[in-house]
């Protein structure tokens, strides 16, 4: 499943703008900015994700097949998705884009940056992998469901 892009987030990231009660006339290029820097931290995220060794597993020998029989965590920034320090040049350059170049545009990606990496941590530690992938010749052989 891919990322999804900066036009499907901006309507979002422009509600929560608005939901805030932020607005004058930054507001639209500050969800623009915002909805770009997701895109590119979700993709990053994608790309890095890792399952931790170790999910509980049902495969006796001599075949070794069967499934996992329990749940696998999400291995956290920064082995499994990006770090502030990896975004914040991105939502800089959004900022930049979008004419957001003020005194405080550097603190403001600063903040973008670190809330993405505290979402995605949050994510990796709340959400598990689903038991139930098929293990054959003691290998997992299909892909797993979050939950």
């Amino acid at each position: 499943m891919p990322a999804p892009n900066a036009s499907q987030l901006e309507g979002i990231a422009s509600g929560a703008l608005q939901a805030a009660g932020l607005k004058g006339e930054d507001a639209p290029g500050l969800a623009k900015a915002l909805a770009k820097t997701c895109e590119e931290a979700f993709s990053m995220f994608l790309s890095q994700a890792q399952v931790l060794p170790g999910i509980p597993a049902a495969a006796p020998p001599p075949p070794g097949s069967g499934s996992t029989a329990g749940p696998g965590m999400l291995l956290p920034p920064p082995a499994g998705g990006p770090t502030a320090s990896q975004l914040e040049g991105i939502a800089k350059s959004a900022l930049d884009e979008q004419g957001i170049k003020g005194e405080n545009a550097p603190a403001l990606a600063k903040v973008m940056a670190a809330s993405l990496e505290m979402g995605i941590t949050l994510f990796t530690a709340q959400v598990m992998v689903a038991p139930g992938i098929a293990i054959a010749g003691f290998s997992t052989t299909s892909p797993g469901s979050l939950i």
